[in-house]
């Protein structure tokens, strides 16, 4: 998959999830057996604002060519990734949520394995790079 499509995919499924959990948190929740008290949906919503601002951000950059600007993405979006597959992890397999947690976990960690394999191969495409410097 090119990184084009795969930023394509991540901009997609960030927005998919996060407008239903800006609007209705805790029926989000419930569909993993998750009760939210009304400071937790806050906390939820601005979860789900900023899974929009991922989309907005990785969308409009889809098309980058700036090896600098595209390992910032990558490796900020594989921060973010991976930590929320250790935190899906953690809620699946400790009954935190009931079984569906593990679809958010599955997912998670493929978009962390996604953005890890971006980031180092913009690295390997950065470190090839030789810029011309002009003689004095």
């Amino acid at each position: 998959m090119s990184r084009s499509a795969f930023v394509s995919v991540a901009a997609l499924f960030s927005l998919l999830n996060a407008i239903p959990g800006l609007v209705a948190p805790g029926v989000i929740a419930s569909l993993y057996g998750v009760t939210l008290d009304p400071e937790t949906v806050l906390i939820a919503q601005l979860l789900a604002a900023s899974y929009i601002g991922y989309a907005v951000i990785n969308w409009t950059s889809r098309g980058c060519t700036d090896l600098a600007v595209r390992r910032g993405i990558d490796v900020g979006n594989l921060t973010a990734w991976a930590a929320s597959s250790v935190i899906w992890i953690y809620a699946a397999s400790t009954g935190i949520t009931n079984a569906t947690g593990w679809i958010g976990a599955g997912f998670t960690l493929l978009f962390t394995l996604g953005w890890a394999y971006f980031a180092i191969t913009d690295r390997a495409i950065g470190s090839r790079a030789v810029t011309a410097v002009p003689r004095a």
